[in-house]
Parts: structure tokens; C-alpha cells; sequence
């Protein structure tokens, strides 16, 4: 026979197993759509396209994002692979992906371009960038936006970090530059 704590105890680890079994539930049900909802997930590798589960491509893009990238210095660039999630589903077929300067205080656009979409109603991209030295600078705080028509849709800051250039603080010049400076 059941005394009343038992009974109660029972029914206790009987509820937390149910919401238990019922949180992985919503967990596997839920999109990545909606857990990123606005975000753009920022990785140094390929991201992947599909899983076995929703709840394991979450997992994936999860462990994956990273907000600082290193420089290649073979190539002098970084590789920037993303994703981005709007806000709503895209009533167009195209994009503007938009890579901003935070690193001096303001917000100074460095550069956009277009993306283009399979069909209308999409509510991710994935696609990649090369950031190059030359255009891009070394040691920048950047902040990345996906817009349409003005409006955006999703965003995110990542830093491009790399080795500075390094200056002697000497100055050489030719004889006739030398040269020139003395005759004034």
C-alpha cells in the first residue's frame, strides 16, 4: 500500500519527467529559422546545409559561430562563411549584404552586394566572403547587415584580426631626395 508521501513524490517525478520529455519535444520542434530569428551566424569553416534533426543543425551552427577570424597570410584575407536568418520571411528575390566599420567609434560602410534568393518567401541564406587586407584593413571591428529593400533583416559583428605592420620609426631616403631637402 502507497503511504501519502510516496504517492506524492511519485507524482512529482512523474511531472518533472513529462516536462522533461516534453521540453526536448518543443526543443526538436522549434526551427532554426525561428531560434536565429534576425541573427547571422559567422564561422571560419563551410556551414552546413542540413542535419538529421533540427535540433542537431541548431546544435551544429551553435558550435560553429565565431566572432573573430584570422587572417590567411598566404593570401592576406580571411573567410568569412555565414548564415542569415530574417526576421520574417523574404518577399523578394534579392538581398544586400552590407560589411560596416565599427573600429573608429562611428559606422562607416566598406562595402555591398548583391545576394540572390532561389523563390520568394525564403527565410535564410547561406554564402561566404573573402575579406581582403588591402580593402579591409587588419584589426577591424566589423558589423554585417542583410537587407531588403531598406529594411534590415538580419545582422552581426565579428572582428578580423591579423599581425599589424611594423614600423622602424626610421625613414630612408635616395640621395636625390636627400639631396633636394638641403638645397631649399
Amino acid at each position: 500500500m502507497f503511504s501519502t508521501s510516496r504517492f506524492v513524490r511519485a507524482a512529482q517525478a512523474g511531472a518533472v519527467l513529462a516536462v522533461v520529455l516534453g521540453l526536448g519535444l518543443v526543443a526538436e520542434a522549434r526551427d532554426p529559422e525561428d531560434v536565429f530569428r534576425g541573427q547571422i551566424i559567422t564561422s571560419a569553416k563551410r556551414i552546413p546545409t542540413k542535419a538529421s534533426s533540427k535540433a542537431a543543425y541548431i546544435s551544429a551552427l551553435k558550435r560553429q559561430k565565431t566572432g573573430r577570424f584570422y587572417e590567411n597570410k598566404s593570401t592576406k584575407s580571411w573567410k568569412v562563411y555565414y548564415t542569415a536568418f530574417f526576421r520574417k520571411p523574404l518577399n523578394s528575390l534579392e538581398v544586400t549584404v552590407k560589411i560596416y566599420d565599427l573600429s573608429g567609434g562611428g559606422k562607416h560602410m566598406l562595402t555591398a552586394f548583391e545576394q540572390y534568393m532561389d523563390k520568394r518567401g525564403a527565410r535564410s541564406i547561406t554564402s561566404n566572403v573573402t575579406l581582403n587586407r588591402d580593402d579591409f584593413g587588419v584589426n577591424k571591428n566589423l558589423m554585417m547587415t542583410v537587407e531588403s529593400n531598406g529594411a534590415i533583416l538580419s545582422a552581426t559583428r565579428f572582428a578580423i584580426l591579423g599581425e599589424g605592420e611594423h614600423y622602424t620609426g626610421q625613414v630612408n631616403f635616395s640621395e636625390e631626395e636627400a639631396s633636394k631637402g638641403t638645397d631649399d
